[in-house]
């Protein structure tokens, strides 16, 4: 080992000719020299010089070298020190080691070349444990971070788990709400006021209907279907609905100028975009007084220049941005806001979770969102959406007409509300329908070869036995009669599956009227 270049050697030692022997020596090897005559003074020019190593005599005026060891050693624990004495004795030698010695030399020295090794052993060790030390550092720091994710995915399992059970109650319950409504707006006028409140209704349940979709989709338990919106008209929605939630100390400004700008995205992610980074926004203002401004607007970036985000590729961006005039946020909260579960918010104010869906739903539709905050002056988010090319007329509405049928249809449902509304759903759309509450029921309606039914319809959540189940059941019996499998959330099915078991069809709730009258007439028509 050669260090002697970049090393400083600090010697200690009262007798002159001696400490004139080892300075040069040492310096013909290369190294760097200090040279003190006394303990008081070896401490000083330590602290002053901060040598690599120390070589130092036991017996020293004003503090012997065993006081120095242990001073060295408190202060600095990673420089070795050497002991070359003559005067002590084994116990010496042992006490100094157990202080912290690397090495103990004694005197008279014979031949220097003693000192060189000691000096080299001394250093090589110090290295391995520096090195030793960065990597324990580094291990410890991976087991935090391991750990951290580890806790972070149970946290997030969790939630899966729990966005299952909720998808599967509360699809249920818009089920009906959805389904009600729809009934209601074909025996309403359609220009009346009834019938408008029906319609916002109806959009209110669709947008709830997807949250939990969304909601499914972050804990990773079903996947999002993009496709081409205009932005513009979500943003302005979504504000609309905020707005009325706000109070008077704070004002909402808008500012869209991007009317047209179609980007690949699924509406209620944009919605939730919107909802989540203004919530946050009224959060940290002062008092629940200020300004939350909201702008939209459409940008052309070119190469390498996109304002230091973590997108690099050129073209067209839809530009979104929510700014605040709250307390605005510190570095490590600025570094820590998208992590799920981070918050800085008071207990019942929020989970966590709203900017880690955001950052989420953003980077799914390879666009990019930083934030730039400053301390009682507030907080712009940017949002970049990569911009698409429209196709056709996106804003005009298309009425189709519903598909009915005169078939009958066997339905099976163990919830009594969904029961009765699909037996008026269908009943509108003409066919004749009898609804069972359980899979027995249903076995039992159909009778041996299921002749008096040309279609079935099941729930698959039901107890004792689960759609999939009677399915099983039903075709062995009666393999020619089509079944359509409806849920608002399994983890034991899924469409694919449904479809490899022999049914024809498979729908999520809350059902549609005119998704169902389809599926039906797709089925019995082929």
């Amino acid at each position: 080992m050669d260090s002697s270049h970049s090393t400083t050697v600090l010697t200690i030692e009262d007798d002159l000719l001696i400490l004139k022997t080892i300075v040069s020596y040492l310096k013909s090897l290369g190294y760097n020299v200090l040279q003190a005559a006394d303990g008081l003074e070896g401490l000083e020019i330590f602290r002053r010089g901060h040598p690599d190593i120390v070589l130092t005599d036991i017996g020293l005026p004003k503090i012997n070298g065993m006081e120095v060891l242990s001073t060295i050693r408190e202060e600095s624990p990673d420089i070795p020190v050497i002991i070359v004495s003559g005067m002590g004795t084994l116990g010496d030698a042992i006490k100094a080691l157990r202080l912290g010695a690397r090495d103990y030399v004694t005197k008279p020295i014979t031949d220097m070349v003693l000192i060189k090794y000691a000096i080299e052993r001394a250093l090589e060790h110090s290295s391995l444990v520096q090195e030793n030390r960065k990597y324990q550092f580094f291990l410890e720091e991976e087991v935090r971070k391991k750990t951290a994710e580890l806790y972070q995915a149970q946290k997030l399992e969790a939630i899966g788990t729990l966005a299952g059970g909720i998808a599967h109650d509360f699809n249920n319950i818009l089920a009906a709400i959805m389904g009600y409504t729809e009934l209601a707006l074909f025996k309403t006028e359609k220009e009346s006021e009834l019938a408008d409140n029906l319609r916002h209704v109806l959009k209110a349940s669709n947008r709830a209907k997807d949250l939990v979709l969304q909601i499914l989709t972050f804990s990773r338990r079903t996947e999002i279907d993009r496709h081409p919106i205009q932005a513009s008209l979500i943003v302005k929605e979504a504000l609309k609905m905020l707005e009325a939630t706000l109070p008077a100390t704070v004002q909402l400004r808008q500012h869209i100028r991007a009317k047209e700008t179609m980007i690949l995205c699924d509406p209620t992610e944009i919605h939730q975009v919107i909802t989540n980074l203004c919530t946050n926004a009224f959060h940290a203002l002062i008092n629940e007084q200020g300004d939350i401004t909201v702008a939209l607007d459409e940008e052309t970036f070119p190469e390498n220049d996109l304002e230091g985000s973590q997108t690099t590729a050129a073209g067209k961006y839809l530009r979104l941005t929510v700014s605040d005039t709250g307390r605005g946020m510190n570095l490590e909260t600025q570094n820590n806001i998208f992590d799920p579960f981070f918050t800085t918010k008071e207990k019942g104010q929020g989970t966590g979770l709203g900017l880690a869906v955001v950052h989420g739903i953003v980077t799914d539709c390879n666009g990019c969102i930083k934030v730039k905050s400053e301390l009682d002056k507030g907080t712009t988010v940017t949002v970049l959406f990569p911009v698409i090319e429209a196709e056709g007329n996106t804003e005009a509405e298309v009425v189709i007409p519903l598909p009915t049928g005169v078939e009958r249809i066997l339905f099976v449902d163990d919830e009594a509300d969904l029961r009765k509304l699909a037996q008026q759903m269908l009943s509108f759309l003409g066919y004749s329908v009898v609804c069972c509450a359980s899979g027995m029921e249903a076995l039992e309606t159909l009778g041996e070869d299921g002749s008096g039914f040309d279609m079935l319809i099941t729930d698959q959540s039901m107890p004792l036995m689960p759609g999939t189940e009677l399915a099983r059941t039903v075709l062995n019996l009666c393999p020619g009669l089509p079944v359509i499998l409806c849920t608002g959330y399994s983890s034991m099915v899924d469409e694919e599956k449904a479809l490899a078991q022999g049914i024809r069809g498979f729908l999520l709730k809350p059902l549609a009227i005119g998704t169902l009258a389809r599926e039906i007439r797709t089925i019995l028509d082929r």
